[in-house]
């Protein structure tokens, strides 16, 4: 199959590194724009799999690091308030809205960890997003003896007001994201949030002794990641 990709080339320098891949023909294309982790690029494997697999599957994807990574990826860091990295998902949207391959109601943002923080922000700003994907959330309960909520409230503020179609994936052995706390967070949402939880660590890995196992059990998680990305996209 035939796709193009395309190298984004700014030039101001601090807009951040983007690769918009499309399929073949002239569209116009259903669109996803894949918000990276923290140090978790987006040429890593969840990202590139799934962008992979989209593609096929007729989406359009953009694909991006932070700023801040772009300059410095050992050491950078995105700043308390997010604006920046807002500022990068914003540049990125205007890439797909400004496009005439890209079916302009039938974008949707995805983020990973961190990444799914910044996406959730994003989403809220944004009226014309179809739906959000967040993957490897970050849900973890606060223990200091108030609510046990909060931290993710504070990750995900004002899920409950939020009317358009949300997916939380996570992995069943990933400690930044405990499924009891995921479960309580989401439920009163349960009509528009929808949980999938897989087998996995926070990168999706199934660890095994054997190294080509491993990456074998790594190679099918991610394809199932995808389609169950899809699927929910498709609805």
């Amino acid at each position: 199959m035939h796709t193009d990709l395309e190298k984004i080339n700014w030039s101001d320098d601090i807009i951040p590194d983007v690769i918009a891949e499309f399929p073949a023909g002239s569209g116009p294309f259903p669109a996803v724009i894949l918000a990276p982790g923290l140090r978790y690029d987006m040429h890593r494997p969840v990202m590139a799999q799934v962008a992979h697999h989209l593609l096929l599957q007729g989406f359009a994807v953009f694909r991006f690091n932070w700023s801040f990574y772009t300059s410095d990826a050992a050491r950078g860091q995105p700043l308390a308030d997010l604006i920046p990295e807002l500022q990068d998902m914003t540049s990125v949207l205007r890439l797909a809205t400004n496009d005439g391959r890209i079916q302009q109601q039938n974008i949707s943002i995805a983020g990973k960890s961190f990444g799914s923080i910044v996406a959730w922000r994003f989403f809220q700003q944004q009226p014309a997003v179809k739906s959000c994907v967040l993957l490897t959330p970050l849900c973890v309960a606060d223990k200091s003896g108030g609510d046990e909520l909060s931290l993710v409230k504070q990750n995900y503020p004002c899920a409950e007001l939020e009317k358009r179609p949300v997916l939380m994936l996570a992995g069943n052995a990933d400690p930044y994201c405990e499924l009891d706390t995921l479960r309580e967070f989401a439920g009163p949402m349960a009509a528009r949030f929808k949980i999938v939880v897989l087998e996995g660590n926070h990168s999706m890995e199934i660890p095994d002794e054997d190294t080509t196992v491993a990456t074998s059990k790594l190679e099918r998680n991610l394809a199932l990641l995808a389609c169950h990305i899809q699927g929910f996209l498709l609805q």
